[in-house]
């Protein structure tokens, strides 16, 4: 599946991959990895910031992807994974699939887990980006 079709099958829909908790941040990244890039499930993380914070304890992960730090200026990739820090309000953070990038915001395909009104089509500044997961 490629990552149009995967943002077609699923836009305006709830994805809850592990039957947990609900329309999460990271079911979006757990169904992409499987429909899409045809990786297994690279471990358990307590919030999606994890995905990046904790890349060393996660072989999987290593095996998978490439952890690129951000920087000021860079852009991402489409299909490269975006991961966000948390915030006052979010101890999460945030993760979601890039679909294109300029230098003043990411367009992503994403789920609000708070929200839980299904995976949607959205846009992010980089202020909170720590950096962004690319399949090796």
């Amino acid at each position: 599946m490629t990552l149009a079709e995967f943002v077609e099958k699923y836009n305006g829909k709830k994805i809850d991959y592990d039957g947990h908790y609900g329309s999460q941040c990271v079911d979006v990244f757990r169904q992409y990895c499987k429909d899409v890039l045809a990786i297994p499930h690279t471990g358990g993380v307590v919030g999606a910031a994890e995905l990046f914070t904790k890349y060393e304890a996660m072989p999987l992960e290593q095996k998978y992807f490439e952890r690129v730090p951000y920087k000021a200026g860079m852009l991402p990739e489409a299909g490269d994974v975006v991961v966000f820090g948390a915030t006052q309000t979010n101890q999460y953070g945030h993760v979601a699939i890039v679909l294109d990038a300029s230098s003043e915001a990411i367009a992503v395909f994403e789920q609000d887990g708070f929200a839980q009104d299904g995976a949607h089509v959205g846009s992010w500044s980089y202020r909170r980006v720590l950096g962004f997961l690319r399949k090796r």
